[in-house]
Order: structure tokens, then sequence, then C-alpha cells
């Protein structure tokens, strides 16, 4: 991709794989994210929240086959929004950020945190 405005620093980091974890719920997620940035050392200005707020197994909350939970926390520094599909055991993390972070570091921790063996991962 070009940089279009190469006066404003920003790095991405974005993780895909299956979870080896039982049964993440939205708890799990703030959990995450909360956990996410001490990682990063960012600094949370609003969340994390998650949709659905509560269980996602709550039968008043209608998921079909193509949603799942997602979570997201914004930090002085930007943000970050992770994906979970229960039905495929898959899992998205997109981290944005305009402060330096080290990606391999992050990686190896959601890979932990989400069991996953099979993770990967794209920065730009």
């Amino acid at each position: 991709m070009d940089n279009l405005e190469p006066n404003v620093y920003r790095q991405r980091l974005v993780i895909e794989g299956h979870y080896g974890i039982e049964d993440p719920m939205s708890d799990f997620m703030r959990v995450f994210l909360n956990d996410l940035s001490k990682v990063l050392v960012m600094k949370i200005f609003s969340g994390p929240f998650c949709w659905p707020p509560d269980p996602w197994n709550d039968p008043e909350v209608y998921l079909d086959e193509h949603r799942g939970l997602n979570g997201f926390v914004a930090w002085e520094e930007s943000g970050c929004h992770v994906y979970i599909w229960k039905r495929y055991q898959f899992f998205t993390v997109d981290v944005y950020s305009c402060k330096p972070f080290n990606a391999d570091e992050v990686v190896e921790f959601t890979k932990k945190y989400f069991s996953s063996t099979d993770a990967v991962y794209g920065t730009y």
C-alpha cells in the first residue's frame, strides 16, 4: 500500500486463526483487550466494549452463522477490534496504532491467549 501521508506514523497488524480455548464469551473478549493494552503499553480511554455485551449464547441475542462476538478498545494511540466466530472457532485481531509496537510480541501473546496453532498475521 502506498504511504499517502508520511508525516503520520501508523502501524497495523492483523492476526487470524482458529482458537483452541473452550468457549470465549464477552468477558473473555474484554479481558483479552485489557491485557493486550498492557502488552502494547497503550492507554485506554474508552472500553473495552463487546457485542453482544453478555454471553453470546443468550437466546435474546440473535447471531446468525456469519455474525459473532465483536470487541473494541480505544487507546490514546488508536485502537483494536477483535472478531470471533463461534461456529468456525475462528478469530481476527486488528490492531491500529500511531505508536510503534513489537508485532512479533503481540502475535505470540495473541496465539497463546487464543490457544491457536494455525494463526497467521500481516503488517502494514
